[in-house]
């Protein structure tokens, strides 16, 4: 069962690449012979001509994170597997992919500026600026989640601390020999995949010192300073290559050892549309799956530093609407994993998936230790590439906002990105039932509708791009209508859930305004004209 799963799913996805995105590039226009901003500005700091190959192994490690894998696995143990899988590869082709491709096509044409400035410059200032405040609350949001993951990760298994640090070092390396050596990539690539396994051995071997979480979140801090402010082709390119790497493995190791292994799902197909109190299956399956069928994060990763590095518009396809295919596929293997584990174990979503890894890389004779730090280690190094792409994607805007663009605002803006995530990570909250919770995780239940409602912000706004270039928007629209329906559903009910006066309550209502507003605005638009001149280079 899991077998035939996970090969139809590889079928249906490989057939929407190749049927699917020629649609899309037929439709929007897609021009190889048009300049791109990384060709035009090529700073050498942000703006990189890249190859494709290279941009996708960025694009796709700061767009997953462990998104595709918590998501998928919460989705499953709520609702059954079977509604989380179909909603996986529909919203992967036709939701996420249309999302993707579609906010990477729009910076590009607006040199290489975030979805926030094509909003401003389609839709309006004053709806654009409050999108703008929107999406840098999000990202710090993200920032705070993802810091306090990868610290406690890095307490809990010290041999993935030590780890980490050696592929952030073999990182540097990479970069700097394959921007300066002259070397062949068919050499510089086997060679490097090859140092940064070996760390897992390192870290196995030489397990980081126990220092406490208070030092492992001063350290992961500094990193995404150093991270933010070097040229994307000193660390954050040749990292996010490497580490794309261990997704190849795990897929590759884990289909073969799922190939061995057989089995089908220790978990039911279907548990009940109301598993417990308020929680549908719609809208919240479409809320809880996010990342691995559509997210709204991907919108400012697609539009901030991937638009920034592509260096033909022929890319767009490959690039974004391939990763987010292949997330997808990476959703569906979570979904084998919590099958084969038969629930949500210990240590939680990426426990499960972990376990499940290590239990498939039995079949292959490896041993399940050393199964489970790899899975570990891969999940943590998707965490570390997501939060040094947030703090650079939040000091960019942060320059858009102000129209600060200098040596200083490269400094300076990413220094006070990281304030609100210092103080936030040692901060605390009282429930009303008296527990103490971290700050990030007594908001954790608005994550998933805030990140579902900026695609659907995002997703207007490409309605709105197609609708000023009198290109036909059906394709859009549908996606961005069920994006808009769900979370804002999904959020009135948080609303009534916990009190329009309660924190949790308070931020779901600003949320439910503010994306009534932004669609209220595109559709004048979409229905009645350009609110104002739109231009784009």
């Amino acid at each position: 069962m899991l077998i035939t799963l996970l090969a139809l799913s590889a079928i249906l996805l490989a057939l929407a690449y190749r049927f699917y995105g020629v649609f899309l590039e037929k439709r929007c226009g897609i021009d190889p012979d048009r300049e791109t901003p990384a060709c035009e500005i090529n700073d050498g700091v942000d703006y990189v001509p890249t190859r494709a190959s290279v941009l996708f192994g960025h694009h796709f490690s700061s767009i997953a994170g462990a998104g595709p894998i918590v998501g998928p696995v919460i989705a499953a143990a709520a609702f059954g597997w079977l509604p989380t899988w179909v909603w996986i590869i529909l919203g992967s082709a036709f939701v996420g992919g249309v999302h993707d491709f579609g906010s990477t096509l729009m910076s590009l044409r607006y040199r290489g500026r975030s979805i926030t400035t094509t909003c401003r410059n389609l839709v309006g200032e004053t709806t654009g600026k409050l999108f703008l405040i929107f999406v840098v609350l999000a990202l710090v949001y993200v920032i705070v989640v993802f810091l306090d993951l990868t610290v406690t990760g890095f307490v809990d298994q010290p041999a993935v601390a030590t780890a980490s640090g050696w592929f952030i070092v073999v990182a540097l390396l990479f970069g700097l020999v394959a921007r300066r050596a002259g070397i062949s990539y068919k050499i510089v690539v086997p060679l490097f995949v090859v140092l940064t396994y070996l760390g897992l051995w390192v870290g196995v071997q030489f397990p980081a010192a126990d220092m406490g979480k208070g030092f492992w979140t001063g350290a992961v801090l500094l990193y995404c300073y150093c991270a933010a402010i070097l040229p994307v082709g000193v660390l954050m390119q040749p990292r996010d290559f490497l580490s794309a790497t261990f997704l190849y493995a795990i897929m590759l190791l884990g289909v073969l050892g799922l190939i061995l292994h057989g089995g089908g799902f220790d978990l039911p197909a279907y548990t009940s549309f109301e598993p417990s109190d308020l929680n549908y299956l719609v809208p919240f399956l479409f809320i809880t799956v996010a990342c691995g069928a559509c997210s709204g994060f991907h919108s400012v990763v697609s539009s901030g530093t991937t638009s920034k590095q592509i260096r033909t518009e022929r890319d767009v396809k490959k690039v974004s609407y391939g990763a987010m295919l292949v997330e997808g596929l990476l959703a569906v293997f979570a979904l084998a994993c919590i099958g084969v584990v038969g629930g949500i174990g210990e240590g939680g979503p990426v426990g499960t998936f972990a376990g499940g890894s290590a239990i498939f890389f039995e079949s292959l004779g490896i041993p399940h230790s050393v199964g489970l730090t790899f899975a570990t280690l891969a999940v943590s190094t998707f965490l570390l590439t997501t939060l040094d792409t947030c703090t650079r994607l939040t000091r960019f805007l942060l320059e858009e906002f102000f129209e600060w663009r200098s040596q200083s605002s490269r400094y300076v803006g990413t220094a006070l990105v990281l304030v609100l995530p210092g103080f936030a990570a040692f901060g605390t909250f009282t429930a009303p039932d008296g527990s103490v919770l971290p700050v990030w995780k007594a908001i954790w239940p608005l994550f998933g509708s805030t990140n579902q409602l900026l695609a659907a912000l995002a997703l207007i706004t490409f309605v709105v791009f197609l609708k000023h270039r009198r290109i036909a928007f059906g394709f859009a629209l549908i996606p961005a209508a069920l994006m808009v329906v769900m979370p804002m559903t999904a959020l009135v009910f948080m609303v009534f859930q916990h009190g329009p006066f309660s924190l949790l309550g308070g931020i779901a209502l600003g949320m439910v305004l503010l994306g009534l507003y932004v669609t209220v605005m595109s559709m004048k638009f979409v229905l009645v004209g350009p609110v104002v001149a739109a231009s784009e280079t």
